[in-house]
């Protein structure tokens, strides 16, 4: 397969940052850029956004607020319950 050269526009630090992590993990920023396009293409992975960890961010903070909601209604009902109780103990007491 004829393998076609890309380029990149990146700020210089951060190319020499990623070239030299790729290095201390013994592969090359070529490798891992190639590997990261193959993943993609094949397993339908969403590219870098920070949209979509904002999305993500939102999406978890909705389901923990809703989580809270009912955790606060099932505890406003055992603190119900627990005053019934207490009330009813009382009464059979007397």
């Amino acid at each position: 397969m004829k393998r076609k050269p890309i380029s990149l526009r990146m700020e210089p630090s951060e190319w020499q940052s990623f070239v030299a992590l790729c290095q201390d993990e013994g592969t090359t920023a070529t490798e891992q850029i190639s590997i990261f396009i193959r993943q993609c293409l094949a397993q339908g992975l969403p590219l870098c956004d920070e949209d979509l960890d904002i999305r993500e961010s939102n999406r978890l903070n909705n389901r923990i607020n809703e989580l809270e909601e009912k955790i606060g209604v099932a505890l406003a009902e055992l603190r119900l319950r627990i005053t019934e109780l207490e009330e009813e103990n009382e009464r059979l007491q007397n």
